[in-house]
């Protein structure tokens, strides 16, 4: 990852060679442990003539002789040949390839000059220039799929600033696409509940402490309900506070979108953040974790996880106004997310895991033993963080792919799983 940034400065080039110089100084550890054998032979290797192993040796001098060595990659041609070659591949019968493959190359083709024809068609017809945001039938962003990248990339950055120079009473408020820090949000225009009881989203999101947490964040952001908000310490509001509502519009998911670690120009393709409640599909329901910021003088990604702390979102919310009401219900005009705390468990004299590089979080607990779980701002919210339980020597044999998440206290913080993400967190 550090050799394929698209910028190398001299602190990367060391990274690297200091990368490799780490493997050097326990390499004999693996010899040792009969860890290293030949593909064919199977026998433990007592040497590490490998050709790859050695032309990393070559990595930061080549970056310091002609600059960033992603322009030799070979990328471009192996993602050439995936779209030309494999993908059409998998519509085939495993027969006649070349006529199959050339038949489903001009479908693509097709499909692309009709898609190129709509929109063309699309710029002479709207009088208003209105940012392409979709919705499908169900609710759903048409452009976007389940938990990683999307295949059409929205500019959600493009469609904050229109909407935010949009004239008053012409779009709806709060915006559903809008800017925090360096992150671009983006949620459906309609919620996935609507004019829901507080205690019918306690119950089925299994959030006991909600209706607290919302008056100690109501009680900590005054009428305004818009300064930056951290984690406190204990729980101040009684379970059964009065609140100046009583429903809430509840979102299942939502969409984030950033730059480009090294070209800020480059919008890099969005992730998204679930927040689905448990049911006969998911027992446990899915809740993404993620960055929020809770320091407004550390930016990011710049800072890393300076200033920043990593949470579980368990909800997405917004108060609602009572049903056939006109009045201004301040709340309602922001974006809530009910999340649970993990702490960062340092390692040593290190902040990260020594074998591989990669921080160690906890579940935060009250002094009551449930989680610790308050209520933010959903413009407080960065980058989404993908998480590994924590499994040690012995797996537990009740963790399956359903419940690990929920059942574990320790994870991971995967910093690998997407490259800007790593120079970030790096």
């Amino acid at each position: 990852y550090l050799s394929q940034a698209t910028t190398i400065t001299l602190m990367t080039c060391d990274k690297i060679r200091a990368s490799l110089q780490e493997f050097h100084d326990h390499k004999d550890a693996i010899i040792k442990n009969s860890l290293q054998c030949g593909e064919k032979t199977k026998h433990v290797l007592k040497h590490w003539h490998i050709p790859k192993l050695e032309l990393m040796q070559s990595v930061a001098p080549s970056v310091e002789w002609v600059s960033s060595i992603l322009q030799w990659s070979a990328d471009t041609t192996e993602h050439a040949h995936i779209e030309v070659i494999k993908d059409p591949t998998s519509s085939t019968n495993n027969h006649n390839y070349d006529s199959q493959i050339c038949r489903c190359l001009d479908r693509y083709e097709k499909c692309q000059l009709f898609d190129t024809a709509l929109v063309l068609h699309g710029l002479t017809t709207e009088s208003i220039p209105v940012p392409p945001v979709g919705q499908d039938t169900d609710g759903n962003d048409s452009d976007t799929c389940d938990g990683d990248e999307c295949r059409n990339v929205t500019d959600f950055f493009n469609v904050a600033t229109w909407l935010l120079a949009a004239l008053p009473g012409s779009v709806p408020r709060p915006p559903h696409t809008f800017i925090a820090g360096s992150t671009a949000i983006h949620l459906n225009y309609d919620p996935s509940l609507k004019h829901i009881p507080i205690d019918t989203v306690m119950e089925q999101f299994s959030l006991p402490y909600l209706h607290g947490a919302l008056g100690d964040y109501l009680n900590h952001e005054g009428n305004i309900a818009q300064n930056f908000h951290t984690f406190g310490g204990q729980r101040r509001s009684p379970l059964d506070i009065h609140l100046p509502f009583k429903e809430l519009d509840v979102w299942y998911k939502i969409h984030l979108q950033q730059q480009t670690y090294h070209n800020s120009s480059k919008i890099a393709p969005m992730f998204t953040v679930h927040t689905h409640p448990p049911d006969h599909s998911l027992k446990y329901g899915r809740y993404d974790a993620v960055i929020m910021n809770i320091d407004d003088h550390w930016q990011w990604p710049s800072s890393g996880l300076q200033g920043h702390t990593i949470v579980q979102v368990c909800l997405i919310m917004c108060p609602a106004l009572p049903r056939g009401s006109n009045g201004i219900n301040h709340f309602s005009n922001h974006f809530l997310m009910y999340a649970q705390h993990f702490d960062i468990i340092p390692q040593g004299n290190s902040s990260v895991e020594r074998m591989m590089g990669l921080h160690v979080l906890k579940r935060a607990m009250c002094a009551s033993g449930s989680d610790l779980g308050e209520v933010f701002l959903l413009d407080q919210l960065r980058s989404y963080a993908h998480i590994i339980p924590c499994f040690s020597w012995k797996v537990d044999n009740c963790l399956t792919s359903d419940n690990c998440i929920h059942s574990s206290q320790s994870f991971f913080l995967n910093r690998y799983f997407d490259k800007d993400f790593f120079y970030a967190t790096s």
